[in-house]
């Protein structure tokens, strides 16, 4: 059993040098999507996101490379539903589409394409107001706990051949999610509002090669967002965020898989459409400003995203 682990083993570091894998562990930005605050007494609010990310940069480290024989594209929708049982309890859930796929150039040679597509894995997570919202102090506290369960596919295969981790649909495992939000307004002094958004998930072991009896679990994931909304008095609202991601390397049979792993920075500009109080919607772009990552990792060039929301009250207090 030993002697197959290492064989499984020296394939992951072949591939993973010779191809360069992405940054995102299975595709769906799940953890970046966790953004809406905690819900009201009786308020359901629903969030539908496509988000559309391009990935055809190439990094060793924090240095690019010249490198255009391979990218990637994935594409996600998202469904968000977050209900208030009280004015402080709120559960949301978060189901996940995604198509993936990946091209590959070799000088000279002919062009590989490969694509995939399936449900995505899902997260449920309870949030508890530590503090709530109210006019005079303008600020929110909220804290969650929850998991991601593998609800997409983690063992699609192309003519026989297990696809790498990032073109699957679903990671396999079931992971912890920590949660936090805080937001804070100064009308009328100023027009804006500040909010960070706190995400960690903790990854478990799930058995990738079956029947090899040895665990494979992709790296732990922070994500930590901040930054400011600019309210208006016409129909448009501006935002503007920065997001620091960091994943630790993925692991298999206690060894650490080479070209997984780092550390990204973005800047996000984002636009809020006002359509009514019970509707609104958002379109922003992600652009990466820094990576650091383990190895050399295909990583995303840009990202655009469409959101709207839209929320009904089902009684007036609770």
């Amino acid at each position: 059993m030993k002697i197959t682990s290492l064989i499984i083993l020296t394939l992951l570091v072949l591939n993973a040098n010779h191809f360069a894998q992405a940054c995102c562990s299975a595709g769906t930005p799940l953890l970046g999507s966790l953004e809406m605050s905690s819900g009201t007494a009786g308020v359901l609010q629903f969030g539908l996101t496509y988000d559309y990310n391009s990935l055809q940069s190439v990094y060793e480290g924090s240095k690019w490379l010249d490198d255009q024989t391979r990218e990637r594209l994935t594409q996600s929708a998202l469904f968000e539903i977050t209900y208030g049982i009280t004015n402080k309890l709120s559960v949301t859930g978060l189901l996940s589409f995604v198509n993936q796929s990946r091209t590959i150039t070799p000088l000279n040679q002919q062009q590989n394409e490969i694509s995939t597509n399936g449900l995505g894995d899902a997260v449920l997570l309870l949030k508890y107001k530590l503090i709530e919202l109210n006019i005079i102090s303008q600020t929110e506290l909220a804290i969650g706990l929850g998991g991601k369960f593998p609800t997409g596919k983690a063992d699609i295969r192309d003519n026989g051949i297990l696809l790498p981790a990032d073109l699957q649909s679903g990671s396999g495992s079931y992971d912890l999610l920590l949660w936090a939000f805080y937001s804070k307004g100064f009308v009328p002094d100023l027009p804006i509002n500040f909010i960070a958004n706190l995400s960690y998930k903790i990854n478990s072991s799930f058995d990738r090669f079956e029947g090899t009896n040895n665990a494979y679990k992709f790296g732990n994931e922070l994500i930590i967002s901040s930054g400011i909304g600019y309210r208006t008095d016409t129909i448009l609202d501006f935002s503007l965020f920065f997001r620091f991601r960091n994943t630790s390397m993925d692991v298999f049979d206690n060894q650490d898989i080479p070209n997984t792993g780092g550390s990204w920075l973005y800047i996000i500009p984002g636009v809020n459409f006002k359509f009514t109080d019970f509707l609104t919607g958002r379109i922003t772009s992600q652009l990466p400003i820094y990576r650091n990552l383990q190895g050399t990792q295909l990583t995303t060039s840009y990202t655009l995203s469409f959101s709207m929301f839209y929320s009904v009250s089902f009684i007036n207090s609770f």
